[in-house]
């Protein structure tokens, strides 16, 4: 399946949901970082599940429940391929270092770094 373009603030309700498992509006809205309006929250959340079919919504009492049908992986993924295609014209190295410009790693973001560079080294045919 493929993943349905997010915007920034269906992310954030996303990424409530990735860790909580499952919640309500008011769950979503009282997890998140930045303040919105329940409306805002809930207006989305019924996007998310009825336009972009990435949530599941079980009523329960009164409230709905949403959950996450799509993984983190999976939007990952699709984001980083939008990026890849369409701001970076398909040049990984750019991309690549795009990402590292900010020079903010610690030593094992680091070591982690060169090793999936060096597994990509030995996967590849000679």
């Amino acid at each position: 399946m493929k993943v349905p373009r997010l915007t920034r603030c269906e992310l954030e309700l996303m990424d409530v949901l990735w860790h909580k498992g499952e919640a309500t509006v008011q769950e979503v809205c009282d997890e998140l970082k930045r303040p919105l309006a329940y409306t805002t929250v809930m207006t989305t959340l019924s996007l998310l599940h009825g336009k972009k079919k990435v949530v599941k919504r079980t009523k329960r009492g009164r409230a709905h429940v949403y959950q996450p049908l799509v993984s983190r992986d999976e939007v990952s993924r699709s984001v980083i391929s939008d990026l890849r295609g369409v701001l970076f014209a398909d040049q990984v190295p750019q991309l690549v270092l795009g990402l590292l410009e900010d020079g903010k790693f610690t030593h094992d973001d680091i070591r982690a770094l060169k090793d999936a560079i060096q597994k990509v080294e030995d996967e590849r045919p000679t």
